[in-house]
């Protein structure tokens, strides 16, 4: 009689939670659970020996993907792929490396294809697990005749294809927030303005000659629709940051797609100011489709305890903004505050590891 009594009692708590819609705990991390949890963080870039910041990855429970780019301000990109391949072996495979391409001899088709499909091969063969293409393309870089040349360039298609047939996801930063195209004073996030009053030469508001973000969106989406099969991973929320409603429709769109948030959290947490319910459906709605990353950098002229402090406050700040509903505020975002998401276990354990484990299956 006592196990009924018990068991009864049990089963009408039960029915309350659930006809009142409260919901248990047990659903929820939260702050204390942080170092407990296995988390991977999919984009950062280590272009450095000094292991600081993969000793407190390794403190905080966090796998990394340390991202190769073909940018002027990093090292040349197979000197980036020798620093990820070597960080490989010496942590027994808890930081692995996404490789890049290069744009070099462009203007030779045949000679760019081949050399370029043969790098990959070479990059796989040496543990890459994707292949980055950076904002130059569509932004930066112009062919022979002055042209920029757009992601959806047919040159191109022989290296997706390749990349298709090889199961490799390509993460693709193309084009730039929208607040690229707007002058600094109307941007609403504290650290896009800082960072395009640093960086004009990509404030493309300056640039009016220079495909808009219309053309870069487009240019992005027909090849994607020449390659419905490649697994894409739009970096930086796709560059489509600020619009819910645009995310969720190119997530409709390209089943293939994923999105990282690599420096885009921020930008999350602005959308969160506004929408709150919009911004937590989004992550409820499609679990499986995003991927936890930050950006961090660590090159050598980086200071190893700045380093250590950065990836120690974002990662747990991130932690809280995810799987609590506390009152938040980033000096990043700006001066106003925002809730936690809180989202449930499930979709954080899929955002923090299972959807990078399945995306990038050399993890």
């Amino acid at each position: 009689m006592k196990y009924f009594s018990n068991h009864l009692l049990g089963s009408l708590l039960c029915l309350i939670i659930t006809l009142t819609g409260c919901q248990s705990a047990e659903e929820y991390y939260n702050l204390e659970d942080y170092r407990s949890v296995e988390k991977i963080d999919t984009h950062v870039h280590i272009n450095t020996s000094d292991h600081t910041l993969i000793e407190q990855a390794q403190k905080d429970n966090f796998r990394l993907i340390t991202v190769n780019v073909d940018s002027p301000s990093y090292p040349d990109i197979t000197v980036q792929r020798e620093v990820g391949n070597r960080l490989r072996n010496e942590t027994e495979g808890l930081t692995q490396f996404l490789t890049t391409i290069s744009l070099e001899n462009w203007d030779d088709a045949d000679l760019w294809v081949e050399t370029t499909i043969a790098y990959l091969e070479e990059s796989i063969e040496k543990g890459a697990i994707g292949v980055k293409f950076w904002k130059n393309i569509g932004m930066e870089f112009k062919n022979a005749a002055g042209d920029f040349v757009m992601i959806d360039d047919p040159q191109f298609d022989p290296v997706f294809e390749f990349l298709t047939e090889r199961g490799i996801p390509v993460l693709g930063h193309i084009g730039e927030p929208y607040s690229c195209w707007q002058p600094l004073e109307e941007m609403g996030v504290n650290f896009v303005r800082e960072y395009y009053e640093n960086h004009p030469q990509y404030h493309m508001y300056l640039h009016p000659e220079n495909p808009s973000y219309d053309e870069i969106i487009t240019s992005r989406n027909n090849m994607l629709d020449k390659h419905p099969d490649l697994i894409f991973i739009g970096a930086h929320l796709g560059s489509m940051e600020w619009s819910v409603e645009m995310m969720r429709e190119h997530l409709d769109r390209y089943p293939n797609m994923v999105y990282d948030m690599a420096h885009r959290v921020t930008l999350l947490q602005y959308l969160t100011q506004q929408d709150r319910d919009g911004v937590r459906r989004m992550f409820i709605d499609y679990p499986d489709r995003f991927v936890y990353s930050t950006d961090i950098q660590h090159h050598l002229h980086s200071d190893p305890e700045n380093i250590q402090a950065l990836a120690e406050r974002t990662w747990k700040q991130d932690w809280e903004y995810f799987t609590t509903d506390h009152e938040m505020i980033d000096e990043e975002v700006n001066d106003q505050t925002f809730r936690g998401l809180k989202l449930p276990k499930d979709v954080v354990d899929k955002l923090y590891r299972l959807n990078a484990e399945r995306v990038f299956k050399g993890i």
